[in-house]
């Protein structure tokens, strides 16, 4: 029996000191887990294929800035390295009228993309709907001696253009239409 209260005595004195700490008999709290919240990198706001697309719209406006600033002297069938029909015909269309008028283009419209949409796919290849504000504040349209024309129509007006991916040959982005709405964006 005595070995038995010897043992329960080392027992409680071992559970008894267990909880004391070199500091005064105050346990030391255990370090809080670290918890690393991860940092998101940021995803591009457009699939490589929107951002063709969209690259593909600001190259037929530059093509087509250029041809209508420089009606006299510039290769109109250039739109065609950017554009399909009916696009590239309703600019010729547009540029015959200019050009029998005198009239050209001073200054460069923008566009702004607002969103695009994955369309239909054929044996063409893939359309996507790029839609934005199509801004013409700084430009206008000229007579032959430099003298601005009125003006018709807003500053900042909805556009949207139709692009085709062909994915064959080269993998190619046409613009196939472009539409500037009346609408104020």
């Amino acid at each position: 029996m005595r070995r038995r209260a010897t043992f329960m005595i080392a027992v409680m004195l071992a559970a008894g000191l267990a909880g004391c700490t070199p500091d005064g008999g105050q346990e030391t709290p255990s370090p809080e887990p670290v918890v690393s919240t991860p940092i998101a990198t940021p995803t591009p706001q457009w699939t490589s294929e929107e951002q063709s697309a969209i690259d593909a719209v600001q190259n037929y406006l530059a093509v087509w800035t250029y041809i209508s600033q420089n009606l006299q002297t510039a290769d109109w069938n250039a739109i065609r390295d950017v554009a399909g029909d009916p696009a590239a015909n309703d600019a010729g269309t547009l540029w015959f009228q200019w050009n029998d008028n005198g009239w050209h283009l001073v200054g460069q419209p923008s566009f702004e993309v607002n969103s695009v949409a994955e369309g239909g796919t054929d044996y063409q290849g893939t359309r996507y709907h790029v839609y934005g504000c199509y801004i013409t504040a700084n430009s206008h349209l000229s007579d032959q001696d430099g003298n601005p024309l009125t003006k018709q129509g807003a500053d900042r007006s909805t556009a949207s253009f139709l692009v085709l991916h062909q994915s064959t040959p080269q993998d190619d982005y046409y613009v196939l239409e472009d539409i500037v709405g009346d609408e104020p964006c």
